[in-house]
């Protein structure tokens, strides 16, 4: 998949083909059924996305709290699986947020881009705040010799799939539910970190994982798949992992950390994904370290659990 992050560098690469416009956060459900429908509509001309960098959230609310469900290098990693030809990913500047909706296709997808097909969800806006809808949309594709076309975001069960939707359930630790929007259970990607340690001592060593740039989902202990995908070891494991501030031990700054069953080696700087299976229980502070010791040895209990009464996949 090729990534275009310079408008001006397209120089053709696009005319004729079919793109899907969204910020993609997630690639959920929603996202790829309409992937889906526009690889089937462009066949035998190229098929990409349209993006935006940085994402118009961002844009609009500066140093706002980390919302993203994944980094933008899974993002594109996770697209290129679904077999796009292209990404391209648009600087969300002033000029682009004062954009009219006219000025957005008759601009950027018809000139510049020379876009033959678009496909977008049924909630879609677009333009000068977002003063445009796919009624909007397909209007005045028409005049500029473009053909607009919707899919209806909806899962299994009616319920809307959205990224906001799915941010909402991890944040209250439902992650059967994100998962059920996402299409896999919801990961958290990053390198392993020297930590205090501490785990060890317990007799719970774990894997340190900083949490920056991405949604926290709700402090507490999950039942976790864990895939080291560098260095000597890798592969899928299990585990139990916590989220949060170690409130037992003073405050800090939140994080994830992961203890891997049966697993003694060290993976200091390689990465990981690790994927939220069920959250177990809130984050607490305990009066002594015996009780924690204690309460950790229970965690592990109901995670093996967990993890061996389902069927696996990261």
């Amino acid at each position: 998949m090729k990534i275009l992050k310079k408008i001006e560098d397209v120089k053709g690469f696009t005319t004729g083909s079919t793109v899907a416009i969204g910020n993609f956060d997630g690639v959920h459900l929603g996202h790829r059924r309409i992937i889906a429908n526009a690889k089937k509509l462009a066949y035998p001309n190229r098929v990409g996305i349209i993006t935006f960098e940085p994402h118009p959230r961002d844009y609009f609310v500066k140093n706002s709290k980390p919302f993203k469900l994944i980094e933008n290098k899974e993002k594109y990693s996770l697209l290129e699986e679904l077999g796009l030809d292209f990404a391209i990913e648009l600087e969300f500047n002033h000029q682009l947020e004062n954009y009219s909706p006219e000025q957005f296709i008759s601009i950027i997808l018809a000139k510049k881009l020379e876009i033959r097909n678009v496909m977008v969800g049924q909630d879609f806006r677009f333009g000068h705040k977002r003063s445009g809808d796919f009624k909007k949309l397909k209007e005045l594709g028409k005049t500029h010799g473009l053909n607009a076309y919707a899919v209806e975001l909806f899962s299994k069960e009616k319920q809307t799939i959205s990224s906001t939707r799915i941010r909402t359930a991890l944040e209250h630790g439902k992650t059967q539910e994100a998962k059920d929007m996402l299409g896999y259970w919801h990961k958290i990607y990053g390198q392993v970190t020297r930590g205090d340690r501490r785990g060890r001592e317990l007799g719970y060593p774990t894997a340190n994982i900083a949490l920056k740039g991405v949604l926290i989902p709700k402090h507490g202990i999950y039942s976790c798949l864990i895939k080291v995908l560098s260095g000597k070891f890798t592969g899928l494991y299990q585990g139990a992992a916590s989220i949060g501030t170690k409130p037992t031990f003073g405050e800090h700054e939140a994080n994830l950390e992961v203890h891997i069953f049966n697993f003694s080696h060290e993976i200091y700087g390689q990465e990981v994904a690790i994927s939220l299976l069920n959250f177990q229980r809130p984050e607490e502070k305990f009066e002594s370290i015996e009780s924690l010791i204690e309460q950790m040895k229970l965690d592990c209990e109901q995670a093996r659990s967990y993890l061996s009464s389902i069927s696996l996949s990261a």
